[in-house]
């Protein structure tokens, strides 16, 4: 029997998701703080840093919205 709180309806257990959405948006962050600091030093590699926590943003935030959807 699968219930809610045990199980994602594709059969994905709840806690992998929750790793995933803590793991992404520590990348975001992780990113997002080092391209600020490099931004001071290496204009080029803090903007890149700064675009790279952009992009990983994306997954981390439709990850969270399927998330609190259920």
């Amino acid at each position: 029997m699968r219930t809610d709180l045990n199980q994602r309806p594709f059969g994905q257990p709840v806690w992998t998701s929750a790793v995933a959405v803590f793991l992404l948006w520590a990348s975001v962050f992780v990113l997002g703080l080092s391209g600020l600091a490099m931004l001071t030093v290496h204009g080029d590699t803090g903007a890149l840093l700064l675009i790279a926590a952009l992009i990983a943003a994306a997954p981390a935030a439709a990850l969270s919205q399927q998330r609190s959807s259920i």
